[in-house]
């Protein structure tokens, strides 16, 4: 099935034909569930409650002309499964209802309205010390759980990772990639012309960092911890959207979280510090590395953040993340 919001009738075939409706259970409405850039993602209501079907199209939804492999809906699941035996994960994550593979589309617990921590870049108010905490002790223990009970299922992810290092380690670092920087500030363009293209050694360094994100591992990752993943709801906090999970090295995760704690106004030290006494002991050379990737390629890459940064804080950002990674 094609998933659609104007084909209710579609809808309702779809979720009877796989015993997802009860026989007094009537199917009322479907609207867009979040404005996510992967999937098409709805939110069904029916006579008696509301679920989430999120399917997962060859192409990425917000950028129809980037191809994305469909297999990454099978990657959630198997996470979701993976994960729900494990205290401090299950309780912090959505509950799968049901997949279906020929049709990539998964059905999942609605945590009812919320919204995501995308806010926090706008620097107006520090992230909660105490959602923090729950955001990284969630991490931990994802990471711990994980190498103590190794997951049944292959999580290599291998062609969402291939996607991914595209555009975290290689397309954003390119000269003349034709991306229209100044389309999304003015000034951008000019900015990496005399930052990241002005430095030859940078690139190597880049594709060097992305050979270990590309590089099997023992500890299973969220793959995308960042605030568009954290999700406040009146029942707490949550994570979502593990789609880009894999066995991989731990201070990716690491490190994309610790660059977006950066952009939400965190001072770099004081996000070290955040890690360290709500995560415990992690390779900080490693996450450094990886969040300064991180910070270049939102700056300067195809997935664009809502950051509140002048240009001038923007070629601040810049020159902290090219120092760290070429200091090593």
């Amino acid at each position: 099935m094609h998933l659609d919001q104007h084909q209710l009738s579609a809808i309702t075939s779809w979720m009877t034909q796989h015993d997802l409706v009860a026989p007094e259970e009537t199917i009322l409405s479907a609207e867009k569930a979040g404005e996510g850039n992967m999937n098409y993602t709805l939110r069904v209501k029916t006579s008696l409650r509301s679920v989430i079907l999120k399917q997962a199209r060859p192409y990425v939804e917000k950028y129809p002309s980037i191809a994305a492999p469909v297999e990454r809906a099978a990657m959630e699941a198997a996470f979701f499964s993976a994960a729900a035996p494990w205290e401090g994960v299950e309780a912090m994550l959505p509950k799968l209802l049901y997949f279906s593979p020929e049709d990539h589309l998964q059905v999942i617990e609605d945590l009812g309205e919320g919204a995501d921590f995308s806010s926090f870049y706008a620097r107006k108010e520090a992230i909660p010390a105490a959602d923090l905490a729950s955001l990284l002790g969630f991490l931990h223990t994802l990471h711990q759980q994980s190498r103590k009970n190794p997951p049944v299922d292959n999580f290599q992810n291998r062609a969402m990772r291939e996607l991914n290092h595209f555009h975290i380690f290689d397309f954003p670092f390119q000269p003349g990639n034709g991306l229209n920087l100044d389309g999304n500030q003015p000034g951008l363009q000019a900015l990496a012309e005399r930052t990241i293209f002005r430095e030859p050694s940078l690139r190597p360094k880049t594709l060097k960092l992305g050979k270990r994100y590309l590089a099997d591992g023992d500890t299973l990752l969220h793959g995308d911890f960042f605030p568009g993943s954290w999700l406040r709801t009146s029942r707490g906090i949550f994570v979502i959207d593990p789609e880009f999970c894999f066995q991989g090295e731990a201070a990716f995760d690491l490190g994309v979280c610790l660059a977006h704690l950066y952009f939400c106004g965190m001072d770099w030290t004081a996000a070290f510090s955040n890690i360290r006494t709500h995560y415990g002991s992690f390779d900080e050379s490693a996450c450094a590395d990886f969040a300064a990737v991180e910070i270049l390629r939102r700056l300067y890459g195809v997935a664009q953040l809502p950051l509140s940064f002048s240009i001038e804080e923007k070629e601040i950002a810049t020159i902290l993340a090219i120092n760290q990674l070429l200091s090593n």
